[in-house]
């Protein structure tokens, strides 16, 4: 709750005529004090990606770092886990597989509770005789 009209400007820039300068000082602020911290924990869940619908029986709970994760963190960690190459993993989240593997989770839009599916891609191998 506000106690006066004024902190209720302050807070909200109104104060400020030019636009620009209103929303650079609300980035600001907001930035100062984030809401979560960067090294949160937090929950999210990984499924193969041609699992059954419904099935959680393959389903892996993994917690990662809030706004710290990388997509190939998670990438390390499955290629860890199923003993594969980190090259043949990729992770899909709203039908679009996150790449590049330098951005964080957040950044790819991967939040607290959300389900993203990977993708193990077999290598094909010959033997010649």
């Amino acid at each position: 709750m506000h106690e006066s009209f004024e902190s209720l400007m302050k807070d909200v820039d109104l104060d400020i005529d030019d636009t620009e300068e209103r929303a650079l000082n609300m980035l600001r602020r907001e930035r100062a004090d984030p809401l979560n911290a960067p090294d949160e924990p937090v929950p999210l869940t990984l499924k193969p990606f041609d699992a059954e619908p419904g099935d959680a029986s393959c389903e892996i709970k993994y917690t990662y770092r809030n706004a710290l994760t990388t997509v190939g963190e998670v990438v390390e960690d499955l290629a860890g886990m199923f003993d594969e190459a980190p090259h043949d993993i990729s992770l899909v989240h709203c039908g679009m597989q996150l790449q590049p593997l330098g951005l964080t989770l957040s950044d790819c839009n991967v939040f607290a509770g959300y389900v993203v599916y990977f993708k193990v891609h077999k290598r094909v191998t010959l033997e010649l005789d």
